[in-house]
């Protein structure tokens, strides 16, 4: 029956709480989920404020484990929406925007989910479980309040549920970006991680030096892709930084 809810209850091993009856092809350790569709990223057009290098991050960790993404746009009327957007120029990623009254864009988003296992995170205070509660009221998930104090989300989605919504669709609402599995980055090897900014992945082995870091090289064909406006800045900038942060922790293999 739509909006059933599953529910999650810890094996004993850190290979999540689903309970899985088709083979495993992907799955994070935080949220404990397996055999995911879609891992939607719901970024809010004005306060929270995004924080790009950890949308870039989750993004990573999706490529990593072969989970497809798409960008949630939520209070698009309200500002901002199209600054988003375009920090995710030249990505796969489809991008719905979102309106914070109403159905503007939900259609869409609805028609995309259907018959996927689709994983919902963002920081608290999004929206995450008022875009939930729109998309499917039946969920009658909670609801938290924007502190305007500090301009940052109460957490009131405390564990992650995964929810039947017909279809052969399911939902799973995760506690904010806390409990995502940020242990996944710290398995990569150095020629990898260029390959999981899916945007710079084209050009790979099209730069001057074999050994090319795409950081600051002369002759790098992925830098010259930045400067023209074909790669986002601000994500090669998330690139650089993950890349500094790999090799100073002494990360990579």
């Amino acid at each position: 029956m739509a909006g059933d809810r599953v529910t999650a209850e810890d094996n004993g091993d850190d290979t999540g709480f689903i309970r899985e009856v088709d083979p495993r092809i992907n799955s994070l350790v935080r949220p404990p989920i397996a055999n995911i569709g879609l891992l939607v990223l719901v970024i809010a057009a004005t306060a929270p404020k995004p924080a790009p290098y950890t949308l870039d991050k989750l993004t990573v960790i999706a490529e990593k484990s072969k989970i497809p993404v798409a960008i949630a746009i939520t209070k698009s009327e309200l500002g901002g929406a199209d600054e988003i957007a375009a920090h995710f120029h030249g990505t796969p990623y489809p991008i719905f925007f979102l309106a914070e009254k109403g159905t503007v864009g939900g259609e869409a988003l609805l028609e995309y989910l259907k018959g996927k296992t689709s994983v919902f995170c963002g920081a608290s205070g999004v929206g995450k479980s008022t875009l939930l509660n729109r998309l499917f009221p039946q969920l009658q998930a909670e609801v938290g309040e924007l502190s305007e104090k500090i301009q940052r989300g109460k957490n009131t989605t405390r564990a992650t549920t995964l929810y039947s919504v017909g279809d052969g669709t399911y939902i799973a609402d995760s506690p904010g970006f806390t409990m995502l599995d940020t242990e996944m980055y710290c398995r990569l090897e150095k020629e990898e991680l260029p390959t999981l900014f899916p945007e710079m992945e084209p050009f790979i082995g099209s730069c001057r030096y074999t050994r090319c870091g795409h950081t600051c090289e002369e002759g790098c064909r992925i830098l010259e892709e930045v400067e023209m406006g074909r790669i986002s800045r601000e994500r090669h900038e998330s690139y650089c930084k993950l890349f500094r942060e790999m090799k100073d922790l002494h990360l990579f293999k």
